[in-house]
């Protein structure tokens, strides 16, 4: 299982992100939503979580599940998408 830990901006608060490679799922802690106070979908158990890593700012669509190791949890399916590239020696993102 390879995850790889860095660190982004959410509505300007430091938060911890993990990349995931075998997830295609994307998840946010239900404590960072409750305490930015982040609008929910209507079935409240999604949300829509705008970030920043350097250079890079995306919005992604997350479920929403009580987690302590981190509080975002990004799959790589959404990656696969989008003109950006990991680098996994610096954890830089490469448009």
């Amino acid at each position: 299982m390879e995850v790889y830990y860095t660190r982004c901006l959410t509505e300007g608060h430091p938060c911890l992100v993990a990349f995931d490679y075998e997830s295609e799922n994307n998840v946010v802690s239900q404590t960072l939503v409750e305490k930015l106070q982040l609008p929910t979908t209507f079935h409240l158990n999604q949300a829509w979580i705008k970030f920043s890593t350097w250079q890079c700012v995306k919005e992604v669509l997350c479920d929403i599940a009580p987690m302590d190791s981190c509080h975002l949890l990004l799959g790589w399916a959404w990656l696969r998408f989008k003109t950006l590239h990991l680098d996994e020696r610096s954890l830089l993102f490469e448009a």
